[in-house]
């Protein structure tokens, strides 16, 4: 932490990330007073080289945040544009008409150990190129909280194909939520239908979702789920 004049003037936080081990996270909070006065700076300088790996931090553009890390010479390794998709528009309804498939089935026909497993699978699957994820054990035991308290089983999507979980599209949250939060790719990216089976789900994600829009969550990198968004007569 800093101090001016034995008053609070900034902290920082450096942690190792359990999940993505090549990179440690950083947050830095300077109160407004305090801003533009090396603070910051002097703050990150003190925790950079604590174990030699890069620091990572998720933020805005247009953001304060944003700004700062930039001037200190961050560099974006990853864009994450979250899209939403109005699911009751007449365009948006003839697409998921066109991609629909009879192979695709509701989460609640899995336990949730299973969809842990399967999120895992899709989430490694996700990161690998750009930032590899931990030790399997590792993962399940940070993810399975989040299955068990946030997954909604029922309106989450799957692919089965010879008894495999192919494809997914992760819906959190309850019915009650203003929008449909999905994250969805193929756990087995070098399929033959890895492309069919990731727009599958999408397709019945957004039928089910009826008048409520889909707030679809992914990265510019997603080999499947990005291209396929892309493919939406909505989306620009």
């Amino acid at each position: 932490m800093a101090k001016v004049r034995d008053e609070l003037a900034g902290i920082v936080v450096s942690a190792t990330n359990a999940i993505h081990p090549t990179r440690d996270l950083v947050f830095v909070f300077v109160p407004e007073k305090f801003r533009r006065q090396g603070v910051g700076t002097a703050l990150v300088n003190a925790v950079k080289t604590r174990r030699g790996v890069p620091l990572s931090v998720k933020a805005h553009p247009g953001t304060v945040a944003h700004s700062f890390y930039k001037s200190l010479g961050a560099v974006r390794y990853q864009l994450c544009p979250p899209e939403r998709i109005d699911a009751s528009h007449a365009e948006v309804r003839r697409w998921a008409s066109e991609n629909r498939s009879e192979a695709v089935c509701a989460g609640d026909r899995f336990t949730l150990p299973q969809l842990t497993e399967a999120w895992t699978d899709m989430y490694a699957v996700v990161h690998a190129t750009w930032s590899p994820t931990g030790p399997r054990e590792t993962l399940l035991a940070e993810f399975g909280p989040m299955i068990n308290e946030e997954l909604d089983q029922s309106r989450t999507i799957l692919v089965l194909r010879d008894g495999r979980i192919t494809a997914a599209c992760f819906v959190f949250g309850t019915d009650q939520d203003p929008e449909v939060e999905a994250i969805c790719e193929s756990i087995d990216p070098t399929s033959a239908s890895a492309r069919e089976d990731v727009a599958a789900c999408m397709a019945k994600v957004l039928t089910d979702a009826g008048s409520t829009p889909v707030m679809f969550d992914g990265h510019t990198t997603d080999p499947h789920f990005y291209p396929i968004l892309q493919d939406i007569p909505v989306v620009a």
